[in-house]
């Protein structure tokens, strides 16, 4: 390939990166870090998933935000070879194997189309165990989780917590970094109510990971599963005005705001808008992400 035919390809996937984005080629220099990047959960999430189809899939959950551009248009360069699948991780010392010393893929299990899917390139769901009944309190109980979480900052005791942890609870997951195992995430489905085939979801993940765009696509993986098991109709979200900004990109497009519920909820000193959002069955299909 010539100097010409890789700055044309340089530039075409800086393009299409750009529009992904909403942001203009010029901006998406190779010396901009992902951290300076201005996307939502939901935007890292739909550039993650874009980038898997061309090949580059950024899978460490702890990915460094400091990467840059340029590192991911090199990887994308490369992956012009449709034979080779890349991997970005952000720890330089475990890029040492695989085709431009970077990791190939893991082998995927079955490929049965009626299996059930409970992993993503970061992360695969199990079920709850007895083991991971500190985790899940950890969660809970955490300064920089818990007011995002189920009891909004004033967690009960412990015997308290595990008595309640299956109540209105359809089904739930802890997510697991496939490299190492360790928990990150906690997943459920509450609420359901059979005869008019919806249920709540909700999904809480530590904060090294929450954020990312990884712990979107986790939950994105999580509703297809509760498409795929349950007769649902649709998959409501119930998100407090203080963590709107995270998923508000969305709204149209992944999901639609039924109901917003003014002044419902109180933190941190002011009440807040609580929003009802559906994530409808056949639109899901539709989104790319499953």
């Amino acid at each position: 390939m010539t100097t010409v035919e890789q700055r044309t390809l340089r530039d075409t996937l800086r393009h299409e990166l750009a529009d992904l984005v909403d942001l203009s080629p010029i901006e998406l220099r190779d010396d901009v870090r992902l951290c300076d990047i201005d996307l939502d959960s939901l935007g890292k999430m739909r550039l993650l998933v874009r980038l898997e189809t061309l090949g580059v899939t950024l899978d460490t959950p702890d990915l460094d935000p400091r990467t840059r551009i340029g590192e991911i248009l090199t990887l994308l360069e490369h992956a012009a070879n449709p034979a080779v699948t890349i991997r970005l991780a952000s720890d330089a010392a475990s890029v040492h194997d695989g085709l431009f010393g970077i990791p190939s893929a893991a082998p995927r299990p079955g490929t049965d189309p009626l299996a059930p899917v409970l992993r993503t390139s970061a992360f695969h769901l199990t079920p709850v165990c007895p083991d991971d009944l500190g985790f899940l309190y950890d969660l809970a109980t955490s300064p920089a989780t818990s007011y995002r979480w189920r009891y909004r900052g004033a967690p009960p005791p412990l015997e308290r917590f595990k008595e309640a942890l299956w109540q209105q609870v359809l089904v739930q997951y802890v997510a697991r970094r496939i490299d190492n195992d360790e928990p990150t995430g906690h997943l459920l489905a509450y609420g359901a109510d059979p005869g008019i085939r919806y249920a709540y979801i909700g999904a809480v993940f530590t904060p090294a990971v929450a954020g990312t765009g990884l712990a979107a696509r986790a939950t994105a993986t999580f509703m297809r599963h509760l498409f795929h098991i349950f007769p649902l109709h649709k998959l409501y979200l119930q998100v407090p005005g203080f963590n709107w900004a995270q998923l508000s990109s969305g709204q149209g497009d992944l999901f639609q705001v039924e109901g917003v519920l003014k002044d419902h909820c109180y933190f941190a000193g002011q009440t807040w808008d609580e929003y009802l959002c559906a994530v409808y069955a056949d639109q899901f299909q539709d989104t790319g992400l499953t």
